[in-house]
């Protein structure tokens, strides 16, 4: 389900804090609903990016064409997550159903009722629900005695599948209505999100033959045809046509959009949704492990995609003990078993097991750390738990340094409470952080938080404020001076920040600053760097005369000289004079300059 707190969950604050301020300031543009669940939109960033979101009950994805490569998704994302919610708040998925009630008040109804009532109970249940009904006939089945009808025959599956997806056309046709459907997008800028919008419509039916063997408690048949449709479109090659250009290897990524559709329609969970007879279950798992260990054919990616059916398998308590014994022999990659196990050991409440396998997971997993993390804390066993921390925080400082700070003191694990607080300092930009710092740093610690703090904020423009704050408090005018004068002023990504490092400078240096003012103001006017003149501009100028003019007051007569001269030079621009005039900065009103000329008719000619 689609939350703030999901959002802030896949971004890191210091994203999602960004992605926030986009959304804010109008970034999202041109945001629709391409289906149920689907959602694209132009976001703009630096530049203008294309963004799209799958939302479904269990989870939410998005995807952006920007550069970014970092952990979580990105500030675009996280901009169209919030229009989503903001926007569309009636087509977000609800939670899913709550849980079935506990085994214990069911064990107590199930000997409060007579047998003629539960009967009477099974008879309306299996009179109201189709697919209740084909498991109560298969329970007490043979494995296999129950044919699947002929749409749903797995030996003809394979060409089916082909004949469908390699009959598809991508040509004039297919251009004609994605320039009416997706014109708001630019030229071909979706194309393939489109073209894979078609291919998902095609393999929809095959989708619903999949879902309904599953409903009726067919398990082997399931994840038969599931392996067969895999391996078919993994080998599809082309479509009859692509005259768009809409795909680049076509069998890879209709698998993708196939797995994704099926995980929108709930699989793998709704395989063990249904009741099944202790024979068909084990019938399944050992085809599944016959399969495993000698497939007809591998498709890309092979575990990634196994992983989420052996894990729903995991997760049943009836099928757990029989998958852990039908995988013994299956290859499997220490990182899937490591999953595998973990998943087994909370099914079977096996705390030895669970433990081997979260430690074998923590350095790749942030979500199984975290649990690691509150098992050792209820054990009260401390040296694990800092040990654990510690590699928690190298590998995701943004997600553990509050855990940590909250968990440990100075004198409990003094490097690590310092590294924590070190981090949290210089990504929230906290001055407050920093005090609680300063007892506990060296002198060269303390100097090497600030230069790493200036050059973040050099490389960023963010933090610019912070960055001056801690150059002011040590006093080190020289590299404030140069940290100042080398920004682009206006590009810095808050104002305030700016201003803030004008007026620090302006304390600690203000004759070299008063010296760039007279230079760059005009120079900004003229267009220096491409800037435009505009309200904007007229503001930001006017803020920053009178931020000097309030650090430094024996600037006070430059500044207000400077703003006259700036009035004069560019008298037509009366955004200037307003702007400079709120500030405190011109009189209030001006003596024309020249008498101004006689209003009159015009003699005829």
């Amino acid at each position: 389900m689609l939350t703030r707190q999901r959002l802030r969950h896949l971004a890191t604050d210091k994203v999602f804090d960004r992605g926030q301020e986009l959304y804010q300031a109008g970034a999202v543009k041109k945001l629709q609903q391409a289906g149920p669940t689907r959602f694209l939109a132009r976001v703009k960033g630096t530049y203008s990016y294309n963004v799209a979101a799958w939302l479904a009950q269990g989870d939410a994805e998005f995807s952006c064409d920007c550069p970014y490569e970092f952990e979580g998704i990105c500030k675009h994302a996280v901009a169209l997550g919030l229009a989503i919610l903001d926007g569309y708040p009636h087509t977000v998925p609800a939670p899913a159903a709550p849980a079935a009630a506990p085994a214990a008040r069911l064990q107590q109804a199930w000997e409060r009722y007579s047998t003629a009532e539960k009967l009477r109970f099974l008879e309306q249940a299996l009179a109201k629900n189709a697919d209740l009904a084909q498991q109560f006939l298969a329970f007490g089945a043979a494995p296999g005695a129950d044919e699947a009808p002929a749409a749903d025959d797995p030996t003809t599956l394979t060409e089916r599948l082909r004949e469908t997806l390699e009959a598809l056309e991508f040509g004039e046709e297919f251009w004609e209505r994605y320039d009416r459907d997706y014109e708001d997008y630019g030229e071909g800028e979706n194309l393939p999100l489109a073209a894979l919008d078609e291919v998902s419509a095609e393999l929809q039916p095959f989708a619903a033959e999949l879902l309904a063997l599953a409903r009726a408690g067919k398990l082997t048949r399931t994840l038969e045809y599931w392996a067969m449709a895999c391996l078919a479109i993994f080998q599809v090659e082309a479509p009859a046509s692509d005259d768009c250009g809409a795909f680049g290897d076509y069998g890879t990524e209709v698998l993708l959009r196939w797995h994704a559709d099926l995980q929108a329609a709930h699989w793998p969970e709704l395989l063990l949704s249904t009741v099944l007879p202790p024979a068909e279950l084990k019938l399944a798992l050992q085809w599944l492990s016959s399969y495993l260990a000698d497939p007809p054919g591998r498709w890309q990616p092979w575990e990634e995609s196994w992983l989420p059916l052996l894990l729903a398998l995991a997760a049943d308590a009836t099928a757990a003990p029989l998958l852990h014994k039908a995988l013994t022999k299956t290859p499997l990659t220490p990182d899937t078993r490591a999953r595998l196990n973990l998943q087994l050991a909370r099914t079977q409440a096996d705390d030895r097991r669970w433990l081997a396998a979260a430690e074998t997971l923590l350095p790749t997993d942030a979500a199984v750390a975290d649990q690691l993390l509150h098992y050792y804390r209820n054990q009260a066993d401390q040296p694990a738990l800092l040990r654990t921390a510690e590699a928690a925080f190298a590998t995701w400082p943004d997600r553990f340094e509050g855990y940590i700070l909250d968990t440990f003191g100075p004198a409990q694990a003094p490097s690590l409470y310092r590294a924590a607080l070190r981090h949290r300092a210089l990504a929230n930009h906290s001055l407050a952080d920093v005090e609680r710092l300063r007892p506990l740093l060296s002198a060269a610690e303390l100097a090497g938080l600030v230069q790493v703090a200036v050059a973040r904020a050099r490389a960023t423009r963010y933090g610019v404020g912070f960055a001056a704050e801690l150059l002011f408090q040590a006093s080190d005018a020289g590299v404030l001076r140069e940290f100042v004068l080398e920004l682009e002023w206006l590009a810095v990504s808050r104002p305030d920040e700016m201003d803030l490092a004008l007026a620090r400078m302006a304390e600690l240096n203000p004759l070299p600053l008063m010296l760039e003012l007279e230079t760059r103001l005009p120079a900004y006017l003229m267009g220096r760097g491409g800037v435009q003149r505009g309200g904007f501009l007229y503001q930001r100028l006017a803020s920053w005369l009178a931020t000097v003019r309030r650090a430094a007051p024996r600037l006070s007569e430059p500044v207000l000289r400077l703003a006259q001269a700036l009035r004069e030079e560019f008298r037509t621009l009366h955004g200037l004079r307003d702007a400079l005039r709120t500030q405190g900065l011109l009189p209030e009103a001006e003596l024309p300059t020249e008498a101004p000329a006689r209003r009159g008719r015009k003699k005829k000619q």
